[in-house]
């Protein structure tokens, strides 16, 4: 008789996972994910952040916590461009993910999805010469070009120059004829230029074909977002036929009209999990805890 994975996880990383603040993930929620490892049950990350990024604050912190070796863990990385599997990673110290010259044979990464190297090399330089006093430039994406806000950066300060560079970013797509196949995407704390293409709905649908490979698919995916973009991966598996419960780890737009149950840190506080004013990583926390003590089929108490 097949063992079906009680649930499975698709988790954006920059909120519920990684605090946007200091960018690392929690004792608390690498424990958590090393116990659903255990368990079996898939989990994919989903995220516009690099594979670098996904290597070195959370495969090597995991690994450090206990995830055993044939965790089904997945990373999708650039918001579907470049996507890799934790069990793919080679022994021992990881090496470096984010070298656009020298890309491990075990990360795939969508050629036709990278931004042009001429492009990206302006961008950099406008960052560097202009806006350096806010956000720099994350050089170790391999297809999106991104510009992310200076750890230690108030708000206040970040959001008037992000507006101002995603402008220069758009001049900039137009002048290089690239307006029609690229676009600027912004985040809390980031401005992407990402091809047209991009979302976390190719992320889901890559997540898909990862779990897929790897053994059975799970009775129900708890997808997990501090964005109305993150709505974007239960859509996509709703839309296929699959039991979904998204998780919004930052309701202050509130919640959507959508097809599917939608859990806040309200629902998860009032289970036992996490505060219930909770956002961010508090509320990824709490979804995580709260899955680990679910009974049965997971469906059953969305």
């Amino acid at each position: 008789m097949r063992t079906l994975p009680i649930a499975g996880f698709l988790l954006d990383v920059d909120g519920p996972i990684a605090s946007p603040e200091t960018r690392r993930v929690p004792g608390p929620i690498l424990e958590a994910l090393v116990r659903l490892a255990e368990r079996g049950d898939p989990v994919v990350f989903n995220t516009g952040r690099s594979a670098e990024f996904v290597v070195r604050q959370l495969a090597e912190p995991l690994r450090a916590a206990g995830l055993p070796a044939g965790a089904r863990f997945h990373a999708v990385c650039e918001k579907g461009a470049v996507r890799f599997s934790f069990a793919d990673l080679p022994d021992g110290g990881l090496p470096d993910a984010g070298d656009r010259a020298a890309v491990p044979g075990w990360l795939r990464v969508d050629e036709g999805m990278r931004v042009p190297e001429d492009t990206e090399e302006t961008l950099a330089r406008l960052v560097r010469e202009e806006f350096g006093a806010t956000m720099f430039h994350d050089d170790t994406k391999l297809a999106m070009f991104s510009a992310e806000m200076n750890v230690g950066e108030s708000l206040e300060r970040y959001q008037p120059e992000q507006s101002r560079f995603e402008d220069r970013a758009r001049e900039r797509l137009d002048a290089d004829g690239l307006a029609d196949e690229f676009r600027v995407d912004p985040t809390i704390i980031s401005s992407d230029v990402e091809h047209r293409t991009s979302g976390k709905d190719l992320g889901a649908a890559r997540a898909w074909d990862l779990v897929a490979a790897d053994g059975e698919l799970p009775v129900h995916w708890y997808t997990c977002g501090d964005s109305r973009s993150d709505y974007a991966m239960a859509d996509w598996l709703h839309e296929r036929g699959a039991g979904v419960t998204h998780v919004d780890a930052r309701p202050e737009d509130g919640v959507p009209e959508v097809p599917y149950p939608v859990l806040t840190s309200r629902e998860l506080a009032a289970e036992g999990f996490g505060p219930a004013d909770g956002v961010h990583e508090q509320t990824g926390r709490a979804l995580l805890e709260w899955a680990l003590n679910m009974n049965g089929s997971a469906g059953s108490r969305s």
